[in-house]
C-alpha cells in the first residue's frame, strides 16, 4: 500500500473510532466502531498502527558528543528538549560518507513537534559548544589540556542542568500522553536500550565552573505560540 493511500486509510479510520468514543448514541458508537474494523480488516492495518499513526520521528544533524557513553550533559540537553516541545528522544548513528560513526538524536512526538525538536537540539548543540569554547579560552588559558577538559566538561553539565531548568514543560492532553506510552512500548519491544553515559569527574563537588554554565545555561528561553496555548509547538533561544 502507498504512504499516501495509507495515511488516508489511517486519518478515516481514526476518525470513526474517535466518533465511536465521543458519541452517547450507543448505536452511532457501534456503528461507527463497526466501520472502522472494516476498514481495517479490508487494508490490512492493526489496531496499534491506527493508535500510533499519528507518532513521527526526525533526528538531528549533530550532536555535542559522538562517544557510545554519553557525557551526561547530552542526555540532559535532551532531556531539556523533551520537556519543552513534549517528546521523547532515542539515540542512535549515522554514517558520514567516509564510513565513520556520528552520534545522532532522533525525537519522536505528535503534531510534528518532533521536527522543532530536532531542529532545536541543534541549535542548543551548536550554542553549548561555543559556550564550552569560550569557557576555556577565557577561564582555562593557563591550564594543562586534562585539566582543561575537566572543567570544561563541569562548565557543561551546569550549562545544560541550567537551560533544563529554565525551560517550561509542554502539556499534552491525556489521549496524547497514551500515545506516546503506547508507542514507547512498541520500541521496548523492538528491543530499544537506554544509552550509558558518563558524568564528569568530581561533578558531584561544588565547582565554579559549573556554577558559571548554570548561570548561562538559565538564559535560556522559551516561547509558546503567540497565542499563549501551552499545546503550541516551543522555541528555544538564548537572550542576548
Amino acid at each position: 500500500m502507498e504512504d499516501s493511500n495509507k495515511k488516508k486509510y489511517l486519518a478515516k479510520i481514526k476518525k470513526l473510532m474517535r466518533l465511536a468514543e465521543n458519541t452517547s448514541s450507543p448505536a452511532e458508537a457501534a456503528n461507527a466502531l463497526s466501520k472502522a474494523q472494516a476498514f481495517m480488516r479490508e487494508h490490512g492495518l492493526s489496531e496499534s498502527e491506527v493508535v500510533l499513526s499519528d507518532v513521527s520521528t526526525s533526528e538531528s544533524k549533530n550532536s555535542p558528543s559522538d562517544a557510545e557513553k554519553i557525557p551526561r550533559y547530552m542526555g540532559w540537553l535532551a532531556a531539556t528538549i523533551e520537556k519543552a516541545f513534549a517528546v521523547k528522544c532515542i539515540l542512535g548513528w549515522r554514517l558520514t560518507p567516509s564510513l565513520t560513526r556520528k552520534r545522532v538524536v532522533k525525537f519522536y512526538g505528535l503534531d510534528g513537534r518532533d521536527v522543532a525538536a530536532a531542529y532545536i537540539f541543534d541549535v542548543l548543540t551548536r550554542q553549548i559548544r561555543q559556550a564550552r569554547k569560550d569557557f576555556q579560552s577565557q577561564q582555562c588559558e593557563r591550564l594543562s589540556p586534562k585539566r582543561k577538559a575537566l572543567l570544561a566538561d563541569q562548565f557543561c553539565e551546569g550549562w545544560a542542568s541550567g537551560a533544563y531548568h529554565a525551560v517550561q514543560a509542554l502539556v499534552i492532553s491525556e489521549e496524547q500522553q497514551s500515545e506516546m506510552s503506547a508507542y514507547s512500548e512498541k520500541l521496548k519491544d523492538d528491543g530499544m536500550r537506554e544509552a550509558k553515559s558518563r558524568k564528569a569527574n568530581n561533578s558531584d563537588k561544588p565547582s565554579m565552573a559549573a556554577i558559571l554554565g548554570y548561570r548561562e545555561g538559565m538564559q535560556a528561553k522559551v516561547f509558546h505560540g503567540v497565542d499563549g496555548s501551552s499545546n503550541s509547538p516551543a522555541l528555544i533561544g538564548l537572550e542576548e
